[in-house]
């Protein structure tokens, strides 16, 4: 799977694919066939943010935090505080308060454990419209099925599920990340940059009153995200 990466802008007309909106996994697409290809060196934007559950704070950070280092927040952020481990959408996350009002959150688990998501997630897709090739539509209402009926899936079969969703949004085929400005670029409240290989996921988002929706904060992010998802990965 390549290391294709979103960073285009939506045009009038696109979805943005939430998977699983209440743990912040934002799927969008930098084009779609009916609109054509978006210019490089751009953001995409995607919907907006849910918050984490406070209830399900943990008592102490995990190993989790350790996905993302005091210069890797510095980059994104600046200050933060000390990390909270809790559950986001029942995905393990950990969070970090900034001084600005702000907030830090990364996930990493296990692709399969990621795919749980994926059922809502594919009827979004099919509501959406942009679902238009029925080899696709097939693959995924497939994968709906076996994960609706308890069973797991390899975690490298998530991975290209994850692929296939952004292809779906308009990425190039093999797109294995993502990097969103959540809404839009004219108005961001958060950045998100997602990706799946190796059998693991991982999620970064800074949500932020000062954000500009540069291309400055994308590539940080990117490279933010790039750091996790080694560390993730093990």
């Amino acid at each position: 799977m390549s290391n294709v990466e979103c960073l285009g802008s939506l045009r009038a007309g696109r979805i943005a694919v939430v998977v699983a909106a209440s743990a912040m996994l934002l799927l969008a697409g930098c084009s779609s066939a009916k609109s054509g290809s978006a210019p490089q060196g751009k953001v995409a934007e995607s919907a907006a943010p849910s918050s984490a559950d406070p209830a399900a704070e943990t008592a102490a950070p995990d190993a989790l935090c350790e996905l993302l280092t005091p210069a890797d927040l510095s980059m994104i952020t600046g200050e933060a505080s000390e990390p909270k481990a809790r559950a986001v959408g029942g995905l393990p996350a950990c969070h970090w308060e900034t001084p600005a009002g702000g907030r830090v959150q990364v996930i990493g688990t296990s692709a399969e454990k990621w795919a749980t998501q994926l059922p809502a997630a594919i009827e979004q897709v099919k509501k959406s419209g942009l679902l238009d090739d029925p080899e696709t539509a097939r693959k995924l209402e497939a994968a709906r099925d076996l994960i609706a009926s308890g069973k797991e899936i390899a975690p490298d079969r998530a991975c290209e599920l994850f692929s296939t969703l952004l292809e779906v949004q308009g990425l190039p085929a093999g797109s294995s990340r993502t990097v969103n400005l959540i809404p839009t670029r004219e108005n961001p409240k958060a950045i998100n940059g997602q990706t799946c290989s190796g059998g693991r996921f991982t999620s970064v988002q800074l949500v932020a009153p000062n954000l500009s929706g540069s291309d400055d904060e994308a590539s940080k992010m990117s490279s933010v995200l790039t750091r996790a998802h080694e560390r993730n990965r093990g």
